[in-house]
C-alpha cells in the first residue's frame, strides 16, 4: 500500500513493486497518475482516491484494500514537496505531514491486523531546489526519528516494524528517474524485506546524494 503516492517517488515504487511481482494499492487525492501502471498492470494495481487529512477517509480507503485482498505486507506513506510549489518549504510543514499521516495511517492499518505483521516505511522528501536551512532541516530529521522510535515501540507487539526515509538533493519529473530514486526504492525494499521480520525498527534511513546526481530517462 502506497499512500500520498501521486508523485515521482510514489510512481517509481509502484512501478517497481509491480515489476517485482507484488499486487500495488495507491491511495492519494488525485490517483489518476497511474493510469498508464493500470493499462499494463490489470487488477494487481488499484488506486484508491482519499483525503489523508481525515481519519474517516482514511479508514475507508483501508476497508477498500482490505476487501479488495484481504491482507496488506506493506505501507508506505510519502510526504512529498513538489518543486513548483508557490509556498516556501518549509522543514516544519512536511516533518508535521510526515509525523501526521505515519500516525493516522499507521493507527489505521494496524487495527485490521490479525496476526500477521505489516512493514511500515515513512518517506519525507524534497528537492535541490528548495533546500533547507540546516537547523529546519534538523527539525525535520528530529520529527521523523523521534515519531519512528515512538511509533515503533507502541506497535511493536501488534506486528508492526516501523521505519523511516529521509531524502534530500533530490531531482526528478515524472518522466526522469534519478539515482536518489532508485536509491530510495532499494531502500524502502530493503526496510520492508520479511527476512527482517521482528528485527529492523525503528530505524530512519538518511539519504543525502551529491547535487551534480545525473538523473537518467526510463
Amino acid at each position: 500500500m502506497l499512500v500520498g503516492a501521486s508523485n515521482p517517488v510514489g510512481f517509481c515504487l509502484a512501478q517497481s513493486f509491480l515489476e517485482t511481482g507484488y499486487r500495488v494499492a495507491v491511495g492519494d487525492l488525485d490517483p489518476s497518475d497511474f493510469s498508464s501502471l493500470t493499462a499494463v498492470s490489470g487488477t494487481n494495481l488499484f488506486p484508491v482516491k482519499v483525503n489523508l487529512n481525515r481519519d474517516v477517509y482514511v479508514n475507508s480507503m483501508v476497508d477498500q484494500v482490505y476487501l479488495r485482498w484481504s491482507r496488506v505486507d506493506i505501507l508506505v506513506n510519502i510526504a512529498f514537496r513538489r518543486r513548483e510549489c508557490a509556498e516556501p518549504l518549509s522543514a516544519t510543514d512536511l516533518g508535521l505531514d510526515a509525523v501526521s499521516n505515519l500516525i493516522r495511517v499507521t493507527s489505521a492499518f494496524g487495527s485490521r491486523l490479525q496476526g500477521e505483521e505489516l512493514a511500515v516505511v515513512n518517506i519525507a522528501w524534497f528537492d535541490e531546489k528548495s533546500l533547507l536551512e540546516a537547523d529546519r532541516e534538523a527539525v525535520l530529521q528530529a520529527a521523523l526519528r523521534t515519531t519512528t522510535s515512538a511509533m515503533a515501540k507502541k506497535y511493536f507487539d501488534s506486528g508492526l516494524r516501523i521505519n523511516a526515509v529521509h531524502t534530500r538533493n533530490a531531482r526528478s519529473t515524472s518522466y526522469v528517474q534519478s539515482e536518489t530514486l532508485r536509491t530510495l526504492v532499494q531502500a524502502v525494499q530493503f526496510l520492508a524485506n520479511p527476512e527482517l521480520s521482528g528485527k529492523l525498527t525503528g530505524n530512519v534511513l538518511h539519504i543525502d546524494l551529491k547535487p551534480d546526481d545525473s538523473p537518467f530517462r526510463r
